[in-house]
């Protein structure tokens, strides 16, 4: 699987405001400052402990200690890894910011689980043998590699 460039990363985290996907997924967020506050929506919030900074375009729960950037908000929202969390923002950032009062359970995962490239109950003789022809087979595959 092919890393995900920096500049794309970069990209997101720039153009995606933060807030806009908190106030999205159904949080009512008011100005406090030059900050904005509302009730967290990933534990049981009486009082407003998660605090969006949109001059930093972050945000932070003190109630449940979590916190990042857009990309953070969507793999907390959604309960999916960073490669998938990049996808749904760069195809549609109004995706992930779906509300978690939809009724819907939390989405995990939808990534295929892949068989391990060695056999775990080998020798080490053949568990070395099947790394070295997996590592040859995956440079192979790989342009940059070869250049």
């Amino acid at each position: 699987m092919a890393r995900i460039p920096g500049t794309e990363v970069q990209r997101l985290k720039d153009e995606i405001a933060a807030q806009r996907l908190v106030e999205a997924a159904g949080v009512e967020l008011r100005k406090t400052g030059k900050d904005f506050a509302g009730r967290c929506p990933f534990h049981d919030d009486a009082t407003a402990s998660l605090i969006v900074t949109p001059a930093k375009n972050l945000w932070h729960c003190s109630g449940c200690q979590c916190g990042g950037g857009p990309i953070d908000w969507v793999i907390k929202l959604k309960g999916v890894s960073f490669r998938q969390a990049v996808e749904l923002l760069k195809n549609d950032s109004a995706l992930a910011a779906e509300s978690l009062s939809s009724g819907e359970p939390v989405k995990r995962t939808s990534v295929r689980v892949l068989a391990p490239p060695v056999t775990l109950d080998a020798d080490d003789r053949a568990l070395l043998v099947q790394v070295v022809d997996y590592y040859h087979q995956t440079l192979k595959q790989s342009p940059e590699a070869l250049a």
